[in-house]
Parts: C-alpha cells; sequence; structure tokens
C-alpha cells in the first residue's frame, strides 16, 4: 500500500476521509467513487489503486454500487468513497426512495454521516501504519453547515450510509438510485436493499457495561454541558445496543433518587441489560451499603404488592468497586466483598416468599478486572471475585477458556460466577480492541467471540475521556486534533466526540461505535438462531448445540482470538448467517439442514 505524496494545508488534510474503491464502467466521471464495508477504516492519505501493491487486489474492481442487507428493525451500513481527480469545494448526497415488489422503503429510513479524520502519526499499535484515519461520522447537513465539505485531490473520502429498518419493513428486494453531487457534477450510485423477514428483538441479549465518565462531558460540549447533556449521552448509549454503567449523578443524589430513577431508566428499559451499583472505595461503608440494599428491597417489594409481579430490582446489578488490583490489593477484594455478601446474606429473608427475588438479589456479583486466579475464588468466609473481568487476550487458548467456562459450575456461593471481558490500551493487534488505528474489523468480530465462548459480558471504562492522561497526569486535549487521549494509545478511552463543534445537541458517534452497533445486532442473529435449534431439539427430541452447527462459520472470520482480516470473507458469512435465520424462521427443518450440512 503506498501512501500518497500530495501536500496540502493541513486544514484540508483534516477534511479527508478514508476507504477506497474504483469507478464503475459506465460512470464517465473522472472522479472515483466506490463502496466500501463498515468494517474498513480506510486512510484518506493512501493510494489503494496502486496495481504494484498486492495489498490493493480488493479494492480494484469495486464498483459504486451500496448493498444493503439486514433484517426488520436493524441499522445496516455502508461506505460510499470518493477519490476525486481535483480538487472538490463542495459535495452533497441525496439518498432515494428505494421501491420493489413489496412496496417503498422511502429516503427518510437512510441517513448520512461524513468521515472526520484524525492524523495519527504515532500509538501503541505496533502494526498499524501512520495516516489520517476516519472516525467521528458527522451528518452531513452539519458538515456542509460548517463548510467542511472539500475534499482535496487525490485522498479517498467517506460517506457512511445507514439504513433504519423498522419492525413492519415489507420482507423483500428494492433498488433506487442516489445522487452525489461533486462541484457541478451529479454523480448516480445505485441502491440495493435486501430486507429479510425476520425481526430483531428490542431486547439485547449479550451483557455489556459502558462507563460514562459525566464529569468529562464539560471538557467536549463546554457551555452545554449540563444534567440535559447528561442525559442525552446516557440515552445514546442505550441507543447504540450498548449499556450505560452508571445513571447521570442528578439522578443519584440519594439513595432514595438513584432507586427511583434506576427503576425508571433502568429496570423498565429492556434494551439496558447490565448497572453498576453505587458503591466505590470512596462510599464503602457497612451504612450506606446496608441502606442502599434495603431500600431497593423495600422499592420491589412496594412494586410488587401494587400488582406488578414481574419487575425485579436486582437481576441487572452487579457491583464493581476493585478495578485491576495488583497482587497486594486481592484482601481489599476479598474484604469488599465479603462485606457485600455478609449483608446481601442478612437481608434475604426478606424475600423469601419471592423466590425469584430471592436468586436475583443473592446472584448480584462481584466484578473486578482481574484474570482468574485461585487465590480470589469467592467463598461465603472469605469473600472474592465472582464475576472475573481480564482482557479479552486471556481467552486465547482453550485452556484459559475452559478455565472461564468452567467457572459457574465451581461456584461456591449463590451468586454464581461470571467470565466477563474487556479492552483498554491493551491489547493491540493481532487481538481486537476499539483503537482508532487498529482494524475495524476486529471490533465487529468481538461480539462473534464473545457468544461463541460463553462470555457473559462486556465491559469499557469510559466512553467520553475529553481530556488527555499522560504520565500520570490529566490536562486539556484539542479534542478534534490529538487522538490520543490515554497514554500512548490512539482512540482508547472515548467512542464518541462532543457535538458542540458541529451544532449537534449531543453525542456524535464514530466508525468505531458503529461497529460495536453492527456486532451487538449480529449477537442477535446468534441469539435467534440459537433460540431455533433449541425449538428443533425440542421437537425432534435431539442435543444439538448450537456453536458447534456455528463453528463452520466463527472458523472463517476468527482463529481462537485472532481475527481474520478479510473483510469480505466476513461479509460473505454475515450473509450466510443472515440466509440461515431466515430460513429457520420459514421452515425449521429447512434452515437446519443448513445448519447440519
Amino acid at each position: 500500500m503506498k501512501k500518497k505524496t500530495i501536500i496540502i494545508p493541513a486544514v484540508l488534510i483534516t477534511l479527508c476521509s478514508t476507504l477506497a474503491g474504483c469507478n464503475p464502467a459506465d460512470t464517465n466521471s473522472e472522479h472515483r467513487t466506490w463502496h466500501a464495508y463498515s468494517t474498513e477504516n480506510l486512510l484518506a492519505d493512501w493510494d489503494y489503486f496502486d496495481e504494484s501493491d498486492e495489498d490493493n487486489a480488493i479494492f480494484l474492481d469495486r464498483d459504486n454500487a451500496l448493498r444493503f442487507s439486514s433484517i426488520k428493525n436493524e441499522n445496516e451500513a455502508v461506505q460510499l468513497m470518493i477519490t476525486p481527480s481535483n480538487y472538490i469545494d463542495s459535495f452533497d448526497f441525496e439518498c432515494p426512495d428505494v421501491t420493489g415488489d413489496s412496496g417503498t422503503i422511502s429516503k427518510d429510513h437512510f441517513s448520512v454521516a461524513v468521515a472526520y479524520y484524525m492524523n495519527v502519526d504515532f500509538s501503541n499499535e505496533r502494526s498499524a501504519v501512520s495516516g489520517l484515519y476516519p472516525d467521528a461520522l458527522i451528518p452531513l447537513e452539519n458538515y456542509k453547515f460548517r463548510r467542511y465539505d472539500h475534499i482535496a485531490e487525490g485522498f479517498n473520502q467517506s460517506l457512511f450510509i445507514n439504513l433504519r429498518t423498522e419492525e413492519d419493513t415489507p420482507a423483500g428486494h428494492y433498488e433506487g438510485v442516489g445522487k452525489l453531487h461533486l462541484d457541478d457534477e451529479v454523480i448516480d450510485i445505485p441502491f440495493e436493499v435486501d430486507v429479510h423477514d425476520v425481526v430483531m428483538p428490542n431486547t439485547n441479549h449479550g451483557n455489556s457495561s459502558y462507563l460514562i465518565w459525566y464529569e468529562q462531558i464539560i471538557n467536549g460540549e463546554k457551555r452545554k454541558a449540563g444534567p440535559e447533556m447528561n442525559m442525552k449521552y446516557f440515552e445514546f448509549t442505550v441507543s447504540k445496543r450498548l449499556s450505560p454503567a452508571s445513571l447521570p449523578p442528578e439522578l443519584t443524589g440519594s439513595i432514595n433518587s438513584f432507586v427511583n430513577n434506576y427503576v425508571e431508566k433502568v429496570v423498565r428499559d429492556e434494551r439496558i441489560t447490565t448497572h453498576r451499583l453505587p458503591i466505590s472505595i470512596q462510599n464503602f461503608t457497612e451504612a450506606y451499603i446496608r441502606n442502599l440494599l434495603q431500600t431497593m428491597i423495600d422499592k420491589n417489594l412496594e412494586l410488587r404488592h401494587a400488582g406488578d409481579q414481574t419487575i425485579d430490582l436486582f437481576a441487572k446489578a452487579y457491583y464493581y468497586i476493585d478495578d485491576e488490583p495488583a497482587a497486594s490489593k486481592f484482601e481489599d477484594v476479598r474484604y469488599h466483598d465479603k462485606t457485600v455478601y455478609d449483608i446481601k446474606k442478612s437481608l434475604s429473608t426478606q424475600l423469601t416468599a419471592y423466590p425469584d427475588l430471592y436468586q436475583s438479589f443473592m446472584g448480584m456479583g462481584n466484578l473486578v478486572t482481574t484474570p482468574y486466579s485461585e487465590s480470589l475464588v469467592a467463598t461465603p468466609e472469605t469473600g472474592g471475585v465472582t464475576i472475573w473481568c481480564p482482557q479479552v487476550q486471556n481467552f486465547q487458548t482453550e485452556e484459559n477458556r475452559q478455565i472461564y467456562a468452567g467457572r459457574k459450575a465451581a461456584s461456591q456461593r449463590e451468586d454464581l460466577e461470571q467470565a466477563w471481558w474487556y479492552v483498554c490500551n491493551d491489547p493491540v493487534m493481532p487481538y481486537p480492541n476499539y483503537h482508532l488505528d487498529a482494524k475495524l474489523i476486529t471490533s465487529r468480530q468481538l461480539k462473534y467471540m464473545q457468544y461463541n465462548y460463553g462470555v457473559n459480558g462486556v465491559l469499557n471504562w469510559n466512553m467520553c475521556f475529553f481530556s488527555k492522561w499522560k504520565n500520570n497526569f490529566s490536562g486539556p486535549r484539542d479534542i478534534w486534533n490529538d487522538p490520543i487521549a490515554w497514554e500512548n494509545c490512539a482512540g482508547d478511552g472515548y467512542l464518541v466526540y462532543p457535538g458542540l463543534m458541529f451544532g449537534v445537541d449531543g453525542p456524535i458517534t464514530t466508525l468505531r461505535l458503529e461497529s460495536l452497533l453492527a456486532s451487538s445486532e449480529e449477537y442477535e442473529y446468534l441469539w435467534m438462531i440459537d433460540g431455533k435449534v433449541q425449538e428443533y431439539n425440542d421437537v425432534h427430541n435431539t442435543e444439538h448445540v448450537t456453536n458447534e452447527l456455528l463453528e463452520k462459520y466463527y472458523s472463517r472470520i476468527y482463529e481462537n482470538m485472532i481475527s481474520n482480516l478479510d473483510v469480505e470473507a466476513f461479509e460473505e458469512v454475515r450473509l450466510e448467517l443472515l440466509n440461515v435465520l431466515e430460513v429457520l424462521y420459514e421452515n425449521l427443518d429447512a434452515g437446519m439442514a443448513i445448519l447440519l450440512d
């Protein structure tokens, strides 16, 4: 792959975008327009059409048709790449209505965002090249309002185009033609949409917990920061099928305030899978913890007595007090957990009339960001870890995976042991992570790995670290020009950008965050397939194991925890899974025949 040697002003470099491809034969324009997958984060300043570079082979024959394949109630995105032959002073894009035998999907179901590039010239991703990486996805109208809609000659600009289907979108094949405006020239962009006859559930089944450091929002949103903006960040995270770890501070000023808002904002929201209880080293006293848990019990019993026989304030709750403890801090881990466990045990007798509540109350676990250690196994006598949360590379070997898989059966308490995982500044490639300059496809595959290996949840330490941490010091950061927020890692600590600069009332998404959204949706593919396999087992008295049936797909996109970086192979697998899913819902035996083949 050859980097471009064009020299242009820095402000114009910032305005260029990523992914590349080539012009279709029936386009007379001198500008290249081509499609790219949503799993690619291609650089603005690299030449993807140098035929002497064998890595470019996958780009040379790409046309500019945008192809969307999804189920109902899902997001599906592709990228339109623009590589102009001369400087473009202004660009615009019009999405079409798409039509087919099933009717019309209006253009309002499509949205267009412009990739904003960050210059990464040094990071801890040793295998990454330096250059202009796409990250923030600015709504097209906001990008144009700031008059940023220029493209330098020969650079690559990505338009991220998302299709949102509804639960009642008719299944079928649709086509239309979008219009790309490059100065005075208009280029036709074909759209092809396939909607499969399956509905994505609103409920999320892959547990997650993404921390939001609300005190950081003011560093990006400035004068617009405050309670209303905090809530926008909370709700935005939920909209991406991720569970915020905590409520905004305005809703948690007292225990009663927390419990009441927790019921309405978390417990009653089917999209949220987990929630971190407000217990920390700073407020860790027996009196506080007892008061918190007693208030939760009182509220749950009040609601049950009022007629809500399904509400459960404990099913989503966990506590996370100790972060990456060294061996010298293991005694603190045991003390913290033993204290909470003893309080739970003493209060649990109030719930014996409700066995489901008793089980979920005692099941609230202690998450610790640490690999498995025999010395930290939780017992009723000693306390310890019940939710192991190591970094993802700890699951690289089958031996380690079996250790974590066996912990539930080995549990010595009612809060059965689980295994979660996380990424931060470590690991780096070839392991999956959320780094700005890592291959985007690795983050997309992480949920497949989570489902395959039976990992119970994923933790992320911050959505919005808008400062700069270096050498144990936190200071200001030029958010739109400096990608390094944490030590030497590009992108670690933030998955959104503040909306203030572009007039967006709330956070701005990123290519990385949209990758996690797509991955979460595809986790639901696997969950739905599993439901159909279990249905088949019940009907035919068989014992097929879903993950064993899916191994022929998994093995084509990763090995252990190492991603296959072939984006076309990944897309083939995704489309095959879509087909299997649709056939399973149409004809169970026919769908199982595909899986068993």
